[in-house]
């Protein structure tokens, strides 16, 4: 019986010293950049390619972690998860900081050419997640977007050997 109270107290004093832990996240080891992108809890951006013909592309990038997934009508085809290396995953990072998706116009649906979904999940100073949603139509002439499409576009290939047709 005393045993089994002991085992109890150590159990209430792990979950009591896990409950103190918090929420933050770890820092990154990767030197590129000012901004910390931290690990599995840091930001999270997602590209949706909407497209008239009801086919969409949808990628979502954490840390170094890139996941593509394609649909059309009611199918879709999960392409799954792979790690970028360091260099692929500081260039992707730069490519979207640069879109400064925080002050950019919302944009809006363009149903007639299709549109891209922007969103950027962040941990803002107060440490609460910060989630900005930015519309673009495919028909953009916005160099900073097109240069992202087309470097996800590459990524894709080299490791899915598919590409995505924004």
């Amino acid at each position: 019986m005393l045993d089994a109270v002991r085992c109890l107290y150590l159990v209430l004093v792990a979950v009591i010293a896990l409950a103190g832990c918090g929420g933050k996240y770890v820092q990154s080891g990767r030197g590129g950049g000012a901004v910390d992108r931290g690990e599995t809890n840091g930001r999270r951006f997602d590209f949706v390619s909407n497209k008239p013909e009801q086919a969409d592309w949808q990628i979502r990038i954490t840390g170094s972690s890139m996941w593509v997934s394609y649909a059309r009508d009611d199918a879709s085809d999960k392409l799954g998860a792979f790690s970028l290396t360091d260099d692929e995953t500081d260039k992707v990072w730069d490519l979207i900081d640069a879109l400064d998706l925080p002050h950019r116009k919302q944009g809006k649906q363009d149903e007639d050419e299709g549109y891209v979904s922007l969103q950027i999940k962040d941990i803002g100073d107060d440490d609460r997640r910060k989630l900005r949603v930015v519309y673009v139509s495919r028909a953009t002439e916005d160099e900073k977007v097109k240069t992202l499409a087309i470097y996800l576009q590459d990524l894709t290939e080299k490791y899915k050997k598919e590409r995505p047709n924004f």
